[in-house]
């Protein structure tokens, strides 16, 4: 098992991977900030960070921006009929186990560095170079929503927990669309299903009424007014079911292989 863990390591780790970690982590800083820098106005650093989020395709695209991570491995493997190669001489279940695991570790890092970075940069290195403008004149705060509860708290200790949080969602997105790529053998449908969710879910709870508990503003909660916690754990929850439910049909079907 490890040495199937670290080769999967090995395979995602490449310079391509890299660089669209980059692109994920740094380009929102570099285009975003000097767009909304001017054109709202700011009270206190963390709100530059929501309207950055908010500002840039994070929040719209989020599932499908992190599909190039890895999560098209497996589809890629199977396209090419590599996994004929492999199925000799490992176990269905630790070649499965060893490539979701190493999927959504990769994606939880990446993740949480694609929002911390940015909201350590705004929140505590700006103040060095002053390239952000705040409204001196007056002092009226915008929320950021759900968790700004814990900015109450500590600053940095929401930072932490809400990078954390965006994290655990985009590994369990990417989650998703790795179990599709086994049960689907469209590869673009399967890559694609939970951005599909995130988009239609999104549309369905603003028709509904019911915009609490859209998918995007559970992960995003800066467009709405604060929410109880428990709301945004609905989605969350749901997803954890869909990937249950995903894993208890590739057991069923044993689509391992299938080509």
């Amino acid at each position: 098992m490890k040495h199937l863990i670290f080769s999967e390591f090995k395979k995602a780790l490449s310079v391509r991977f890299f660089l669209f970690s980059m692109v994920l982590i740094f380009l929102p800083l570099i285009v975003v900030i000097p767009i909304i820098n001017g054109s709202y106005q700011f009270f206190r650093p963390f709100e530059v960070h929501s309207q950055l989020l908010s500002s840039s395709a994070i929040a719209l695209l989020f599932p499908i921006l992190l599909v190039p991570l890895f999560s098209g491995s497996y589809a890629n493997e199977k396209k090419n009929n590599f996994l004929l190669y492999v199925k000799p001489r490992v176990r269905l279940t630790d070649y499965l186990f060893a490539k979701g695991l190493v999927n959504g570790i990769v994606t939880l890092i990446v993740v949480f560095s694609m929002i911390f970075i940015p909201f350590m940069f705004i929140e505590y290195l700006d103040r060095f170079f002053n390239v952000i403008q705040y409204e001196a004149d007056y002092y009226e705060p915008v929320s950021v929503g759900t968790f700004e509860f814990l900015a109450e708290k500590s600053v940095f200790l929401y930072g932490v927990v809400y990078s954390i949080w965006v994290a655990i969602n985009g590994a369990l997105y990417v989650t998703v669309a790795y179990l599709f790529s086994i049960l689907i053998k469209n590869r673009f449908v399967a890559l694609t299903i939970p951005f599909l969710w995130w988009f239609i879910m999104n549309f369905v709870t603003g028709v509904l009424g019911i915009e609490s508990f859209s998918p995007v503003y559970s992960v995003f909660p800066f467009l709405i007014t604060s929410q109880p916690v428990w709301v945004v754990f609905v989605p969350f929850i749901t997803l954890i079911v869909a990937i249950v439910g995903l894993l208890i049909s590739i057991k069923l079907k044993n689509k391992v292989w299938v080509e």
